[in-house]
């Protein structure tokens, strides 16, 4: 169906070539955080169908970057890639309609309806010629498949032919997309499959953010006495409440061996914690397959939408009373806080001591850890910033010292909200201000 409506929009438009050039150009005006003549040039594009232009306008009108903030625009371009099988567009267009007055919405909603595609030059209208994939060497086939990764907005690195990690990551990331089995090797039918759906589903390219001043998007100390308004925070499990110093939650846990932790299905929301402390466990070697671990009998977990880019500056305060535990805080993106996104997962009496993930589906990765326990048991709040830039450099400090530091593209699009899950132990939350 989405293959069908392609073709069909190349034969009432005909205007992929100079479209697509036109992204291009924005975009590289975009990673250069000239955003005027980003707008310009998506501008271009998406008049003629481009939908990652038409998706890159509507999120440059949706932060007022190069031009006014404009609501109604920014949902106009959002409906119109979505209607095209932008893969992240409509979740976008409802996420920004929430923000919006109903005659807001309605008045995008019939600018859409009134919308028609501008006709490109015959002479810009023929897609650039690829070379043959049964005539590639080894290597030219991995870089083809880098190229492609890339336009589509996956992370695959320097277009060089040779199959280092980013690469192996993008290609597990877009077979995950697609359904396909995630070995992540480099092969003919990969690439004839990218080339085939390259409308079909489209990651969203990263988001550098402008060196300006910041937004406070959460700033929570539950002196109100209150977590579900001002702002609302939602249970998902478990229980919380508020005491004199914070957000509480306490969590008993029993001893279980690994393997039958593993018994344990990642499925479900509730225990995909647990699968990614037996990650970490076993990744650092703390544990062997059949030692005991502690699980909690019900994770408490729980969530506030605080939409933020890309780029942001979490700290919050928190005071651990009990050994042993594990306790997740992390940023998420969509409307399913425990599907993607990342989380710093704190271990008490174990190594590591501290370790931050990327989530993506359900399926986690350790992307950095303190080899080293973190002792937080002492009766003290202690102060943590989390920060993320706009080249996906993050760092991570306790108490003013630095224990983390690693760069990660593998999330280019903006985060919904944060998630705290005490997967075992007693945990406060005194205070928690996140900012882009």
């Amino acid at each position: 169906m989405i293959i069908k409506g392609f073709v069909i929009s190349l034969i009432l438009f005909g205007s992929v070539g100079l479209a697509s050039a036109d992204y291009a150009e924005g975009m590289r005006h975009y990673e250069r955080q000239e955003y005027r003549q980003a707008l310009q040039e998506f501008g271009e594009a998406a008049r003629r169908g481009d939908a990652d232009a038409q998706y890159m306008l509507g999120r440059l009108y949706e932060t007022g970057n190069g031009t006014a903030q404009d609501f109604v625009q920014a949902h106009q371009w959002y409906n119109l890639a979505a209607a095209r099988g932008h893969r992240h567009s409509a979740a976008a267009r409802d996420s920004l309609a929430e923000r919006m007055t109903s005659g807001q919405v309605a008045e995008a909603q019939q600018a859409t309806r009134g919308w028609q595609p501008e006709e490109a030059p015959s002479s810009q209208a023929t897609p650039s010629s690829r070379p043959d994939i049964d005539t590639l060497t080894d290597r030219e086939g991995v870089a083809e498949i880098q190229r492609e990764l890339n336009r589509l907005g996956y992370d695959a690195g320097p277009v060089d032919g040779a199959m280092g990690r980013r690469t192996r990551n993008a290609i597990r990331e877009y077979q995950a997309d697609m359904d396909m089995e995630r070995d992540g090797q480099a092969t003919a039918d990969l690439l004839r499959r990218l080339r085939q759906t390259e409308q079909e589903e489209l990651a969203t390219p990263s988001e550098p953010q402008p060196a300006t001043a910041s937004r406070v998007v959460l700033d929570d100390d539950f002196d109100d006495g209150d977590y579900r308004r001002n702002p609302p925070w939602t249970v998902l499990s478990g229980n919380f409440e508020v005491s004199e110093n914070g957000l509480r939650s306490i969590v008993e846990t029993r001893r279980t061996t690994a393997r039958e932790s593993r018994r344990l299905s990642a499925e479900r929301p509730e225990e995909i914690g647990l699968a990614m402390l037996e990650l970490i466990l076993e990744q650092s070697g703390t544990i062997r397959r059949t030692e005991d671990v502690p699980i909690p009998v019900e994770p408490a977990r729980i969530f506030v939408n605080a939409p933020v880019n890309n780029a942001f500056r979490m700290e919050f305060e928190l005071a651990s009373r009990q050994r042993p535990g594990s306790l997740e805080l992390g940023v998420f993106q969509g409307n399913h806080p425990d599907s993607t996104g990342y989380r710093l997962v704190y271990s008490s009496d174990s190594r590591p001591g501290l370790s931050l993930l990327r989530l993506i589906d359900g399926n986690a990765e350790v992307i950095a850890r303190l080899d080293d326990t973190l002792d937080l048991e002492d009766g003290r709040f202690h102060r943590i910033v989390w920060t993320r830039d706009g080249n996906g450099e993050m760092q991570v400090h306790v108490d003013d010292q630095r224990l983390m530091r690693v760069r990660d593209r593998g999330l280019r699009d903006p985060f919904q909200g944060v998630l705290l899950a005490n997967q075992g132990g007693d945990y406060t939350l005194r205070r928690i201000r996140l900012e882009e």
